[in-house]
């Protein structure tokens, strides 16, 4: 960073994120988007800053103002948490609670609420001096850093770099919108991408009729003493860039990309557009890599050998390792899969089941399972 760099970018992006703004006794519910005390609680952690230290190191940090870009909302939904089992949880007056039935010591169960696979751009706007320490301390943490709670880890960097700007809305535009290669829609080739933000209002100046008054801002760590805040909900269009998903040790390919729609007519054409398993005419295209495509790369198949392919490579696990349907070898699993498929009248929901394979995992496929089989050459 320069020494003019007023703005600090964290990417909050993991399988689970929890920012608590309401949460009261047994019920801890999460916001749709991270809080502004759970983003100081990181950088404090990254500082190796302790409860006790808060109160004189928090003052600059809280003069920073936040913007947050929803990249990916994510989706809400509960889990119940323990706490106390065979320690006991004390009373106000001191003394352990025990079950009147009993006499055991209690078992404290809170129900909480978590966000799931979502994807947030951080910005933090003030003074360059702040902005630095922020960076060394991210760039070197004391404690790990999490999202919301220590059971939310993030699944990428949190520190995304740092920049000069004016306002929230300027940082926040100035960085495109990654797509995620295993989701978007394949026919979306749009340039820009339009986006919810929620940026903190300018302090001092009369805040909007549509602000939103969140208390969540510490005023030390250790006690339940917020400060409030106005943030305003909005929208911002920003340019679409590079995929998330990159491999390593390659150059990255979009595989639905210009080099996609120029290598599928030539396979086609290789093909004679029929399928390469079962001779029907061919409507669908198969990656061998997606890492790298080539009309050498590319099967042609019709509909339903290519749901019993994908549904395979994802009951397996097999995100880069690819079934090649013209290969005899898993020319046996492919069969029995189409058996099932039909069986089950599965058939035409590929993109619905794959998505639950994922989830699922390989116990999913177990009928049609042949290690030998299914290995790719």
């Amino acid at each position: 960073m320069t020494t003019t760099d007023n703005t600090l970018f964290l990417r909050l992006a993991g399988p689970m994120q929890s920012w608590g703004t309401s949460s009261r006794f047994q019920l801890r519910r999460t916001d749709a988007y991270p809080s502004k005390s759970g983003v100081l609680g990181l950088l404090l952690c990254a500082m190796g800053v302790r409860r006790e230290e808060t109160e004189e190191v928090l003052p600059p940090l809280t003069t920073l103002r936040m913007g947050v870009r929803v990249d990916r909302a994510g989706t809400l939904d509960w889990d119940y948490h323990t706490a106390g089992a065979r320690i006991g949880i004390r009373r106000a007056d001191g003394k352990i609670k025990r079950t009147a039935s009993t006499g055991e010591y209690e078992t404290l169960v809170s129900r909480r609420q978590y966000l799931y696979d979502a994807s947030f751009l951080v910005a933090l706007l003030g003074a360059p001096e702040t902005i630095s320490a922020c960076v060394q301390a991210l760039s070197d943490p004391v404690w790990p850093v999490f999202l919301g709670r220590k059971c939310c880890v993030p699944a990428e960097p949190v520190f995304a770099g740092t920049g000069a700007h004016a306002t929230l809305t300027d940082a926040l535009s100035s960085v495109p919108w990654r797509p995620r290669i295993d989701v978007i829609d394949r026919t979306d080739r749009s340039a820009t991408r339009t986006i919810a933000t929620f940026i903190e209002h300018q302090p001092g100046t009369p805040a909007p009729a549509d602000a939103r008054l969140v208390y969540d801002v510490h005023r030390v760590f250790g006690f339940n003493s917020h400060g409030p805040r106005w943030v305003v909900a909005g929208h911002i269009t920003v340019p679409v860039g590079q995929s998330m998903h990159k491999r390593l040790g390659s150059p990255w390919t979009d595989p639905y990309g210009p080099q996609y729609d120029a290598a599928r007519p030539i396979r086609l054409n290789m093909d004679n557009h029929l399928c390469v398993f079962c001779k029907s005419p061919a409507v669908q295209m198969h990656h061998l890599d997606y890492a790298d495509v080539r009309p050498e790369t590319l099967r042609s198949l019709c509909e339903m050998c290519h749901d019993a392919c994908t549904m395979l490579e994802y009951g397996h696990n097999m995100r880069l390792k690819r079934i090649d349907p013209s290969d005899p070898a898993h020319r046996p699993t492919i069969l029995r899969q189409i058996d099932r498929l039909l069986r089950e009248r599965r058939h035409g929901r590929r993109r619905e089941l794959r998505a639950s394979a994922r989830t699922v995992g390989a116990a999913f496929f177990d009928e049609v399972s042949d290690s030998s089989a299914v290995e790719c050459h």
